[in-house]
């Protein structure tokens, strides 16, 4: 199955490739190209690697160690570096293999490596396969904030193959599996019928495939009307405001939250806050609550307080002029964006998962 995303900025298109034959068009995106680097990190080459190397044209590897610590402008001087001592040149590809910190990253050294070269991203999680390979964003994390530097740069390719989820522990099928929510309560409702059929013990096989489908050509969709974020794509953003504060908050933590845990929560603080402004009605809040809950997502987070939160909120990127603009949902399927929301109701939206 192919989807085309019409964002490139050289006015090339992204194909993005999913099923078992994706890895198939690896050699074929590699012809041209002077050298190839593999940039990943250590457990996905250490489990992920085998499944790939068949269909492999002749790479260097970059390994990076694993975790957020690595989304640094000072592990991009070093990747750049790296790329330069090797004798990279404009004409050289760079391949991402991993989860979204691996790619955000490897797409940030491809946009500005000699102002920018031709990358190809293989997702191997679920979260990655189901949103944060598509789109072209890519970035770093800078003082505690996520994703304060970055470009829009997307791929020549998006390989997306399941068989690599076969790699993935529970919990992190668990994380990606808040992604594919947010897609259903935000833009596709056919999303949650098939969620809702899930088995949380055993999360594989055709229908997580079909949920994460959905999700991603739903995000195909909204990227290609909007590519740069200007309007509808901000949907995309439910769940995320809330989110990507606990997400920094709890990198001081000795448990930092995975990035799906953070944004489940989020959810659940931001359709609080739809429902206290009458953005949706009363009951949907208890609805997505219920739908994360039943595969173990968290909608609460008592290690924060309502002012450190709120202090991460007042400097997300996402601002314009002072004022959190907010994605909130509508209905199953239906949200809006740019929302100004009642300081009153922020507060009780945000200490309403405090607890």
């Amino acid at each position: 199955m192919e989807y085309t995303l019409q964002n490139g900025p050289d006015g090339k298109a992204t194909r993005v490739v999913i099923g078992g034959s994706a890895f198939n068009e690896l050699k074929k995106l590699a012809e041209g190209h002077t050298k190839i680097a593999l940039i990943t990190d250590k457990q996905t080459d250490k489990h992920c690697f085998k499944k790939l190397h068949p269909y492999l044209p002749t790479a260097e590897k970059i390994i990076l160690p694993d975790g957020e610590a690595i989304k640094s402008l000072a592990r991009v001087e070093d990747t750049l570096k790296h790329l330069r001592e090797s004798g990279f040149d404009r004409k050289s590809l760079i391949i991402g293999l991993g989860g979204g910190v691996v790619n955000d990253l490897a797409g940030f050294c491809a946009s500005t490596y000699m102002r920018g070269i031709d990358w190809v991203m293989i997702p191997s999680t679920l979260t990655a396969q189901a949103d944060a390979s598509i789109g072209g964003k890519t970035g770093v994390n800078l003082g505690g904030y996520k994703n304060m530097v970055g470009s829009f740069w997307p791929s020549r390719a998006v390989l997306i193959n399941p068989v690599l989820l076969e790699t993935l522990p529970k919990e992190h099928l668990m994380n990606g599996l808040a992604e594919i929510i947010k897609m259903g309560f935000i833009y596709d409702p056919q999303i949650l019928e098939h969620v809702s059929r899930l088995d949380p013990a055993k999360l594989l096989g055709d229908d997580l495939d079909t949920a994460s489908r959905l999700a991603a050509r739903g995000k195909i969709e909204i990227v290609n009307t909007d590519p740069y974020e200007a309007g509808g794509r901000k949907l995309l953003n439910f769940g995320h405001t809330v989110g990507h504060a606990l997400e920094a908050i709890s990198m001081d933590g000795d448990k930092p939250l995975l990035h799906g845990e953070a944004i489940s929560i989020g959810m659940a603080a931001e359709t609080k806050l739809a429902e206290l402004e009458s953005v949706c009605a009363p009951g949907l809040s208890a609805k997505v609550k219920q739908t994360l809950k039943r595969f173990g997502l968290p909608v609460a987070y008592p290690h924060a307080s309502l002012e450190d939160i709120l202090g991460k909120i007042t400097s997300d990127k996402k601002n314009v002029g002072g004022a959190i603009r907010w994605t909130l949902p509508e209905n199953e399927g239906r949200g809006v964006y740019d929302h100004e929301a009642d300081e009153e109701n922020i507060k009780t939206a945000i200490g309403s998962i405090l607890s």
